[in-house]
């Protein structure tokens, strides 16, 4: 490609990004490569892309060329980075993202970025050690957090610990029948069956109690 001036530099960009939100990977990947100068933006794409189409560990492979480039990544890019590492299931990679995000770039991890390494760490058999992770967050965690780290309880049959998360996740998500179906599951699975009982009749009154508040002239 002849060298470009600003206005090519934005317009390659632009089709990286056409691309990538298309599918076409293979020319997103090729216009990307004919970038002179790449920038955070166009790798954010380009990550982005690969980890949402199938591709998490080539995401992941590109992220290391990023910053081996001395690009400085944002609180943006790090969601991608880490959602790309979850969905190609590097949880070494993501434990080392996460500590560079802190001590290297000196960036504030915000509750979306500790649920994505909690989730994979609960996924990979260390529900325990996401739940410390959880507790030390700086920032309150979001049931998204929580119900991650019920469901790797769920995964693992981590009873105990189960009792614990759904305790503090009723307390954001009260209504949310989803979460005693879960720990309900959990029960099941340790046949625990008078807990279970006890709780599809909290889900049943849920429900009535939910039904009985629509108004017929809504």
């Amino acid at each position: 490609m002849p060298s470009l001036d600003l206005h090519g530099f934005h317009v390659v960009g632009a089709l990286v990004e056409m691309n990538v939100m298309c599918g076409n990977m293979e020319r997103a990947r090729s216009l990307f490569e004919q970038l002179p100068k790449r920038n955070v933006v166009s790798y954010f794409s380009m990550i982005q892309g690969l980890s949402i189409h199938g591709h998490a560990s080539q995401a992941v492979a590109l992220v290391d060329k990023m910053l081996e480039e001395g690009i400085v990544p944002n609180k943006v890019a790090f969601t991608v980075i880490l959602s790309a590492c979850y969905h190609a299931g590097l949880i070494d990679q993501s434990c080392r993202y996460f500590k560079s995000m802190v001590n290297q770039y000196l960036l504030e991890p915000s509750s979306d970025h500790y649920a994505c390494v909690i989730d994979l760490l609960g996924r990979s058999r260390e529900p325990k050690i996401a739940y410390e992770l959880l507790k030390s967050m700086p920032v309150e965690p979001h049931a998204g957090a929580w119900g991650a780290l019920l469901s790797a309880c769920k995964l693992h049959c981590e009873l105990e610990l189960a009792r614990e998360v759904y305790r503090r996740l009723i307390e954001i998500e009260h209504f949310n029948t989803g979460n005693y179906v879960m720990l309900s599951d959990i029960y099941a699975a340790a046949n625990e069956w008078t807990e279970v009982a006890d709780l599809r009749g909290k889900i049943k009154e849920m429900r009535l109690s939910k039904i009985r508040g629509v108004s017929w002239w809504t």
